[in-house]
């Protein structure tokens, strides 16, 4: 039974930096009081402000285009 709490603790490692990861690459679509204060959320409250945030935003859609590739594709820049 050891086992499986070991698993889950690597699993909500895993989600945790996941989720750090994922606000430090979309940092440029929101202000800096606002990474700021999911930062804090999510190291605050390990688990539930994972969650939270990820029921929030949602995971990164890796095939999504990014910013450089749509003004590129487009030749408009914001």
């Amino acid at each position: 039974m050891a086992w499986f709490w070991w698993l889950l603790g690597v699993l909500i490692l895993v989600l945790w930096i996941a989720a750090i990861v994922d606000i430090i690459r979309k940092r440029h679509s929101r202000t800096a009081g606002k990474t700021a204060a999911w930062i804090l959320l999510i190291l605050i409250l390990p688990i539930l402000g994972t969650i939270i945030y990820f029921l929030v935003n949602g995971a990164g859609d890796p095939g999504a285009p990014r910013t450089a590739e749509i003004d590129r594709m487009t030749g408009e820049r914001y």
